[in-house]
């Protein structure tokens, strides 16, 4: 029965990667327009937050699924390679997370608050980068493809 719900890993990492790039939308838009800041500030924060947490789910999925992936070197070179954009993921957004909490005049500092943002686009590069990797897994080497 567990059988049918293998792998479990595609079933998790939309959620992260829909939620944390919209969290970072949410979070530029509130920087980017100040009156309207405090609301799209409090909702992409939490959005970040979720996608934090999912981004754990997934990663922790993803090191399950992996077991089931071929041993080939291009296999094992793209997944190490994923693993690492993961751990580096949850550390940037990890640290955005934190960031705000620690200062909490972020968002009236004019350099902070655009080191904030660049801090945040890196964390949606890293994003991309590894949705790509995962792509690249299944579509190009045919991991978790019955």
């Amino acid at each position: 029965m567990i059988e049918s719900f293998l792998p479990l890993h595609p079933r998790f990492v939309h959620f992260p990667i829909a939620l944390l790039l919209v969290g970072v939308a949410f979070v530029a838009i509130g920087l980017l327009r100040p009156g309207i800041a405090e609301r799209w500030l409090w909702a992409g924060r939490w959005l970040i937050f979720l996608g934090w947490i999912g981004t754990i789910v997934a990663g922790i999925t993803g090191l399950v699924d992996q077991s089931r992936a071929a041993d080939t070197l291009a296999v094992r070179d793209t997944v190490n390679l994923h693993i690492t954009v993961g751990i580096a993921l949850l550390i940037v957004f990890g640290l955005a997370l934190y960031w705000p909490l620690k200062q909490r005049d972020l968002w009236r500092t004019g350099s902070q608050r655009w080191a904030y943002l660049a801090w945040l686009l890196l964390g949606a590069l890293l994003v991309l980068v590894e949705g790509w990797l995962g792509g690249h897994l299944v579509y190009t080497l045919g991991v978790g493809v019955r």
